[in-house]
């Protein structure tokens, strides 16, 4: 029997995710589950790590009813980057909840390392911030005394979600993390592509419970559980973080090809190739590391994007579905100079700004809900905008070419938007799902299903490029409009 297909799991904010891919990069087979997100209050986010394998393991199980996995041939990983857990090395029982990359609870610790930022950006290309892993983890051992008793005698294992996935997928066998996703701590040195020994004693962190790092095409031990849904072990050949998947899956491989992911955020990734220093708010990443060559990336990871429309529909009531906030905001022509901050936990890249708040402003008794509908729509592609100006200005790169994924991206009047507001051209693949696809390609390159970048490229397929069409004064206008918005957004929460 042939192995033709490769599995590839999705670990992502709201729910988990398992295709089955043949040779010609269509998804054959798929199942999904959602997971819950918890608040125990301001600022916090998290979700139970059981209920996290338990949805990863049912989609499994789902796709194992209906697809012979004796014909898969590797696995791939893709994960939501940040959120991390710590549970018993013994037991593999958690410890603690999976806390969300969305989760502020570290903030206060962000403020005490203040001295030494300059050396986490100069080692990590990360800003301080509570976005990242680090200053989670060290919140959860400084709040919790015996954690950090049973971290120093190595009974701990600390991971992100990829490592706990992929630690219940072999049993325990295996505790590992990629290059990409280590990347995303605020404590591994993206250059030396090593942990970085200086931080984690300044952070107090131990060293003793963080998983081994491997290439993102690197052996991640064998598949058994569930084990009615592996008659035979399959090994995982990939594991990579979710935005550097997606930009892997939109086949962007040269410098300045950047794709957008519009989902619960929004994150713009530019493929660099080497390595560029952060500045003016726009953060270097890993792109992949293949065999131990490192690529890299530049990011801008915006807070908010489809989760703007639960807040509409959830806590203002103004709709009932994110169709219905679309219908809205195309019933008018424009927001008529009203603008929708969504900065409801700050505001990520180019601004970097924990204490900004959502603000909407410009209205008068004009405005009703569907002028607001289309301000909060415009918010996310006025925000991803915000990342492209920052990367022609101080990179140079002039994105002319924006391909799209994530749930959004199916809405064609959002996609629109993004066109005008953005003056790129947007392209929208037929399958928008990319961030799995990434993780899929690279067990396919690793396993040998596909031999090279230029054979994915040819995997990609488009279904609609949307063309800038605004008029230019108008875009002039809104842009305006929407910096100085912003600007009235920040420190506000001092």
């Amino acid at each position: 029997m042939q192995r033709e297909y490769i599995l590839g799991i999705d670990q992502g904010s709201t729910g988990s995710k398992v295709i089955v891919v043949d040779r010609e990069g269509e998804v054959v087979c798929s199942a999904y589950r959602r997971i819950e997100s918890f608040y125990p209050q301001e600022g916090w986010l998290e979700h139970e790590p059981d209920e996290v394998w338990e949805s990863v393991r049912d989609g499994l199980l789902e796709v194992a009813r209906e697809f012979d996995m004796n014909r898969i041939r590797a696995i791939g990983v893709t994960n939501q980057r940040e959120t991390f857990l710590l549970w018993d090395r013994a037991t593999g029982k958690p410890l603690t909840r999976a806390i969300s990359w969305q989760c502020t609870r570290g903030a206060g610790l962000i403020e005490r390392w203040a001295p030494f930022a300059d050396e986490i950006l100069e080692k990590t290309g990360l800003i301080s911030n509570s976005y990242f892993s680090a200053s989670k983890i060290a919140w959860a051992l400084e709040n919790a005394p015996e954690l950090r008793e049973r971290a120093e005698r190595g009974e701990l294992c600390m991971g992100n979600l990829n490592t706990w996935i992929i630690w219940k997928l072999t049993e325990g066998r295996s505790h590992m993390t990629d290059s990409a996703n280590a990347g995303r701590t605020m404590f591994y040195d993206v250059r030396r592509n090593v942990w970085d020994e200086e931080l984690l004693r300044k952070m107090d962190i131990p060293a003793s419970m963080l998983p081994g790092v491997t290439s993102c095409d690197g052996d991640f031990g064998m598949a058994c559980a569930p084990a009615e849904a592996f008659e035979t072990p399959i090994p995982i050949m990939a594991s990579i973080g979710d935005q550097m998947s997606a930009l892997f899956g939109q086949a962007c491989f040269e410098r300045g090809e950047a794709k957008c992911t519009i989902g619960t955020c929004i994150n713009i990734v530019t493929y660099t190739g080497d390595y560029e220093a952060p500045r003016g708010g726009v953060l270097p990443a890993i792109a992949a590391d293949l065999g131990g060559e490192l690529t890299y990336e530049l990011e801008g990871g915006i807070y908010v994007a489809g989760s703007v429309n639960e807040w509409l529909i959830e806590q203002l009531g103004i709709a009932s579905t994110p169709q219905e906030v679309s219908d809205l905001a195309q019933s008018v022509e424009s927001s008529n100079g009203a603008c929708l901050v969504p900065a409801f936990q700050g505001l990520g890249a180019p601004h970097w700004d924990m204490s900004a708040r959502a603000l909407i402003i410009g209205m008068s008794r004009f405005h009703d809900k569907r002028h607001i509908c289309r301000a909060a729509l415009e918010s996310l592609p006025l925000q991803t905008n915000d990342v492209i100006a920052a990367l022609k200005r101080d990179f140079g790169i002039d994105v002319k070419v924006l391909r799209v994924d994530g749930g959004v991206a199916r809405n064609d009047f959002a996609m629109q938007l993004f066109a005008d507001i953005t003056n790129c051209r947007v392209e929208r693949p037929k399958n928008t799902d990319r961030t799995p696809m990434g993780a899929v390609y690279i067990a396919g390159l690793a396993s040998g299903l596909w031999k090279d970048k230029a054979q994915l490229r040819g995997l990609w397929k488009l279904d609609r490029a949307f063309e800038p069409f605004m008029d230019a004064g108008a875009r002039d206008k809104l842009l305006e409009d929407w910096s100085e918005a912003v600007r009235r957004s920040l420190s506000w929460a001092r």
